[in-house]
């Protein structure tokens, strides 16, 4: 049986990509809760109920497989996230229709808060109300209690919530479904709970000015697109028509800023819709970077690329950081914000190398972040910035991977896997952060496989391997440059 003592020794040869992904989603799970000596897993009973369960499902598994753990389970029977709900045999066609009614009349008797952001604990609730009387994945189960489960331990959903007791509820209906389901359930929540969950996921609804600005922003730097900024210029003047934006609006002098550009970028000749630097800086401070993600950049549209000439390419200048030095030798001189993979087996040297060029950049080239997410504050860590005298000013050390990471030139993640990272989560980040380079270190096995995700391997711009003491790069700035570390 599977447990904290010998989880990780027993499962280092597993190929999580070959596993049902339910189980190779739970091992995320695992490595989050192993941080710091398995703190989480110690200190939250929630947790090591989850963990527990799913080290009996993975030692199931391998039991049943022993020799071929590629081979995806058999779809189980489906069973109800709540056990106390109503026998099979109790609803009828017939009356199932009226409380759809009843439903709909008592969803417009909400009492909801306009409000610029919906609280975490809201949105979570929701989440969870909206999944009632669908059939979900055991994978879709673990990944909305790891997703709920991180937020605690940051504290976005804190002890003194006002929806504390729902929250508990909702995790033990989750865990409990996760414990008794197969590979799908039918998501049941009984009445009481599920009125009671809707009337907070109702209780706040976000600001229309907030979603005007937020549509508003998402144009910027973005070709030929007067139709969509006609369409939401014609919605603005109609919320304000209707008295739906008013004077009083905590951000109509925003909105009335947003009204003029549009209509200057409708009226005009422009081919390319551009807020202006100070007025883009206001916006980003009211509505979060979360919703700038999907701006683009030097005229890059989302929905249909950016078409230019061969001449109009060559007259374009792509900004550099101006490596130099080891190092350039090592990459080349990589465009701002560049990504890279560094992967090798343990104890080779990737992060004492990373370290070591996470000063040289926060030395020459800007402010750097360190998430020693592998491993932590501790001896080892400062042995190697006292070794190699890794403390200028403008580096910064961390134990994880901090939402805000906006003020920084250059992020390094030590290691991926460690900090529950998946694809996703990767090209998430790189689109919140576009002028920030991040270098995301990996371990691999003895036979050269990444504990992770090898799709990554095609995504970044430049691969370092480091080997038994030397670093050999390829990439799309230096190809087959190397250095001893």
């Amino acid at each position: 049986m599977l447990n904290t003592n010998n989880y990780f020794q027993k499962s280092q040869s597993i190929d999580w990509e070959l596993l049902p992904e339910a189980l190779s989603k739970g091992n995320k799970l695992v490595e989050g809760a192993s941080q710091n000596n398995w703190a989480a897993y110690n200190s939250n009973e929630n947790i090591k109920r989850v963990v527990d369960a799913y080290f009996q499902k993975l030692s199931d598994y391998l039991d049943k497989n022993p020799s071929a753990p590629t081979q995806k389970s058999m779809p189980a029977k489906v069973v109800k996230a709540e056990p106390k709900t109503a026998s099979p045999a109790k609803p009828a066609p017939a009356p199932k229709k009226a409380p759809e009614k009843k439903a709909a009349a008592e969803k417009e008797e909400y009492d909801s808060e306009d409000v610029e952001h919906i609280d975490t604990d809201v949105q979570f609730i929701k989440r969870y109300a909206t999944m009632h009387g669908k059939v979900k994945s055991q994978a879709q189960i673990l990944t909305l209690i790891h997703s709920l489960q991180k937020a605690i331990l940051e504290r976005r959903i804190k002890k003194d919530s006002p929806y504390a007791k729902e929250i508990e509820l909702m995790q033990n209906q989750l865990i409990g479904c996760y414990e008794k389901m197969g590979d799908m359930a039918e998501i049941k929540i009984d009445s009481k709970n599920l009125k009671r969950y809707l009337q907070i996921a109702h209780s706040q609804e976000g600001m229309l000015s907030v979603a005007l600005l937020k549509a508003y922003v998402a144009l910027n730097g973005k070709r030929d697109v007067k139709d969509k900024a006609e369409r939401l210029f014609n919605r603005i003047k109609k919320a304000v028509e209707q008295g739906k934006i008013t004077k009083s609006d905590k951000y109509a002098n925003k909105l009335n800023e947003a009204f003029g550009t549009l209509k200057n970028y409708i009226d005009g000749n422009p081919a390319m819709l551009t807020i202006n630097k100070t007025q883009l800086n206001g916006l980003m401070g009211i509505l979060g970077e979360d919703l700038f993600q999907k701006k683009s950049l030097n005229g890059y549209d989302d929905d249909n690329g950016m078409i230019v000439s061969s001449g109009e390419l060559l007259a374009m200048d792509f900004q550099t950081i101006g490596l130099k030095g080891k190092y350039k030798e090592l990459i080349g001189d990589p465009s701002v914000g560049f990504t890279a993979m560094v992967y090798g087996l343990p104890k080779s040297g990737k992060s004492t190398m990373c370290l070591d060029f996470a000063n040289y950049l926060a030395a020459h080239h800007g402010k750097v972040l360190f998430c020693a997410v592998e491993e932590g504050f501790g001896y080892t860590l400062k042995e190697k910035i006292e070794r190699l005298k890794a403390h200028h000013s403008n580096l910064y050390i961390t134990d994880r991977v901090p939402e805000n990471i906006s003020d920084f030139d250059f992020v390094f993640i030590d290691s991926v896997s460690k900090a529950g990272m998946d694809v996703n989560d990767i090209d998430q980040i790189r689109k919140l952060h576009p002028n920030t380079s991040f270098i995301f270190i990996y371990h691999t096995t003895k036979e050269g496989k990444f504990k992770g995700v090898n799709e990554h391997a095609h995504e970044v711009d430049v691969i370092v391997q480091v080997d038994k003491g030397k670093a050999t790069s390829t990439g799309r700035f230096n190809a087959g440059g190397s250095m001893d570390i």
